[in-house]
């Protein structure tokens, strides 16, 4: 089994590897945090490990998760729509990252989720880490979505 995944996101091509590590990652709105005074945002979840050979064959049922968590450095401001703060527990599940950088550097990172869920965050730069942690486990289902709308992204 592959070495647990550590990146680190500091350009837009970054968050590109970053979205697809993360797609179909599990978590709920009680796993993140926006710790204000330390302008970061992050988010704790079950990240399903594409990177394993097994996870492109549809057919292998020889897939994993790992618990994995996201860390965004020089956080100005977070919005959520159409996820519940009164509902902690409410399974979310990540399709993408949709990332924009303004002519400043001002960073828009956008979590799209199943259901239509988004969660906007107002950043400084791009100062992004994915870490996982603890030991992977065996799971039967591979994600899979519908094509949905999302968020522009920059390239």
């Amino acid at each position: 089994m592959p070495d647990p995944l550590k990146l680190v996101a500091t350009e837009i091509e970054d968050m590109q590897i970053l979205s697809a590590a993360l797609e179909g990652l599990i978590t709920s709105a009680g796993e993140m945090s926006y710790l204000r005074p330390a302008r970061a945002f992050t988010v704790m979840g079950s990240r399903f490990r594409w990177e394993e050979p097994a996870a492109q064959d549809e057919d292998s049922k020889s897939w994993h998760r790992i618990r994995s968590g996201v860390y965004i450095g020089d956080v100005i401001a977070v919005k959520a729509s159409g996820i519940s703060q009164q509902r902690p527990r409410e399974v979310l599940e990540l399709l993408s990252l949709s990332t924009h950088v303004g002519e400043d550097m001002e960073t828009e990172i956008t979590f799209n989720f199943a259901g239509g869920g988004t969660l906007r965050i107002k950043a400084e730069c791009i100062n992004v880490t994915l870490t996982d942690t603890g030991d992977a486990w065996k799971t039967d289902h591979r994600p899979t979505h519908e094509t949905a709308p999302l968020a522009d992204q920059d390239n």
